[in-house]
């Protein structure tokens, strides 16, 4: 599918013990094929940007631009109606029992939270750890265990610190509030009804939204209207062109397109498929490859 860009090594091509895997991801439009699964390692996930939707066991995440996302070992998880929604993101899965301070292993296993903000920080190590991944050299393995560590230790660092939390400018606030206040009366957020209500400049607003989010305010808005239909879709009650209207689109093909552009899905395709998450999966087995690779389509 075009749109997707998925770079990804596994086991020995990771070229130390304790990576088990490594990779980015970038895609335009949504992708299929991300069933409920759990791996044997700690798995950290970047989201840069974009929206995405994910379950651990029986607990739901919309993790936005920033989000640090963990999964331990054994825990059951997948995304929402089994698709990766259109995002930036880059990932790693660590053998913790394999390095060579324990102390980490103790620390990691007492991590309570799934997710935090802070991505920003942590992406800098993924990227030059994938950097010896994909050029190794002979001193590659005592870098790149350098590079794991150092991750490890400042994402053990974010978790305890309750910066790890957005904290977001008074101005900015009161703007992400009127967006949700306008999302849900059903009313259209322009560039001009933002200005009016901060006094800011059309670019003055592109840079903070860029800057606290990762979209933009037009984006963030209509991120926001879909993430509002899904808890309405989930109604059966209430017609898909009655949601449309409320939400602000004009229309059901409208809202329909753009729907299906964030999330893969139509609107009657999202409702038909909603189901309660099994809490058990007795015939899953954890997810392992051995060949690593870069996927352009």
């Amino acid at each position: 599918m075009a749109g997707i860009n998925i770079e990804r090594y596994f086991n020995e091509d990771c070229l130390i013990a304790p990576l088990k895997a490594i990779g980015a991801s970038r895609q335009m439009v949504a992708r299929e094929g991300l069933t409920p699964h759990y791996e044997n390692y700690y798995e950290v996930h970047l989201i840069l940007d974009g929206t995405v939707n994910w379950w651990v066991e029986s607990e739901q995440y919309t993790l936005q631009p920033g989000s640090v996302f963990l999964t331990k070992p054994g825990e059951v998880h997948g995304s929402l109606q089994d698709l990766v929604e259109p995002c930036t993101l880059n990932w790693l899965q660590v053998d913790a029992g394999a390095l060579y301070d324990p102390s980490i292993e103790n620390d990691l296993a007492t991590i309570s939270t799934r997710h935090w903000h802070g991505a920003g920080a942590l992406f800098d190590y993924i990227s030059l750890m994938l950097a010896e991944v994909r050029h190794p050299k002979a001193d590659s393995q005592r870098v790149l265990s350098a590079y794991l560590h150092l991750f490890l230790v400042q994402l053990i660092r974010q978790e305890k610190s309750p910066a790890s939390q957005p904290i977001f400018p008074k101005a900015f606030t009161k703007l992400l509030h009127f967006i949700e206040t306008s999302v849900s009366n059903g009313t259209p957020v322009s560039m001009e009804a933002l200005g009016a209500e901060s006094g800011l400049s059309r670019s003055r607003l592109f840079q903070l939204f860029d800057q606290h989010v990762g979209q933009s305010p037009i984006s963030y808005s209509r991120s926001l209207r879909i993430r509002h239909s899904r808890t309405l879709l989930k109604q059966p009650d209430i017609p898909i062109t009655e949601i449309a209207h409320k939400l602000g689109f004009s229309s059901s093909q409208h809202f329909a397109t753009v729907f299906k552009r964030i999330t893969g899905v139509t609107p009657r395709e999202y409702r038909k498929k909603q189901h309660t998450l099994p809490k058990e999966f007795p015939e899953l087995t954890s997810v392992t490859s051995t060949k690593g690779h870069l996927e352009s389509t």
